[in-house]
């Protein structure tokens, strides 16, 4: 059996290092390409499953045969299985983020959860954060991305991300999910709010309310990695592995 992670770049993944620590028995390679159709011609070729990471979620939900109702909601994927040649899609990114806020005593039932980019990432975080039943808002730089996706429930609310800026006092948890650094990140650091963030390579904040993005990658691999193999992965080698 093979298996690999397909993303651009991904050089310094940690994803090795996980899947590794679960099944020795298995190989896990890197197909690190900045072209997704290169990527996929591989995946269908050579591998029996794949996670998938940024820029290639939306991608490769586009590209499967069939794809689960998280995947669909979503219109992003960190999961392709090749089942002879046809591809599945799966979402576990919504699961690693549900199992990171129900883990925050800090959120009670009214909470109000601000999401912060409406990628892959924060639609996920998104969907995971209104599946428990919290009041959702969604602050995008681009304002019709974010109102086309959260108009499909009603615990989601769109606004622009300087609108979700100027009302990060009365947000009590906030997901972090874009890409790179903004100007505004001192009062997100400020707001005495609890922070998720979704990237590890490059961490903005940090304190005693930042979950790091490594959680994230934890939990998002423990199911997917069930997904790929059939096999129940070790929890405790997982983390033990990201934080060598």
């Amino acid at each position: 059996m093979k298996y690999g992670l397909i993303g651009y770049p991904i050089g310094h993944s940690l994803s090795p290092a996980m899947f590794r620590a679960c099944y020795p028995q298995h190989s896990y390679e890197l197909i690190e390409t900045p072209r997704f159709e290169e990527a996929l011609a591989i995946v269908r070729r050579d591998f029996d499953a794949v996670n998938v990471t940024a820029p290639f979620k939306e991608d490769a939900f586009l590209a499967a045969d069939e794809a689960d109702e998280a995947s669909m909601r979503l219109r992003a994927a960190n999961i392709l299985i090749n089942r002879d040649g046809r591809l599945s899609a799966m979402n576990s990114d919504h699961l690693a983020v549900r199992r990171m806020l129900s883990e925050l005593p800090q959120l009670k039932e009214g909470s109000r959860i601000l999401v912060l980019g409406c990628g892959g990432a924060g639609r996920a975080a998104a969907y995971a954060s209104a599946g428990l039943g919290f009041r959702t808002a969604v602050a995008n730089r681009t304002l019709a991305r974010a109102q086309q996706f959260c108009s499909q429930d009603p615990l989601m609310e769109a606004m622009t991300l300087e609108e979700g800026i100027s009302r990060i006092d009365s947000f009590s948890a906030i997901i972090y999910t874009i890409p790179t650094g903004i100007e505004q990140t001192p009062i997100i650091s400020e707001s005495g709010a609890v922070i998720l963030e979704a990237g590890y390579r490059e961490p903005h904040f940090g304190g005693s309310n930042y979950v790091s993005g490594t959680k994230w990658l934890a939990y998002q691999a423990i199911p997917g990695f069930k997904a790929m193999t059939g096999i129940e992965p070790d929890e405790t080698k997982i983390m033990d592995a990201i934080h060598k």
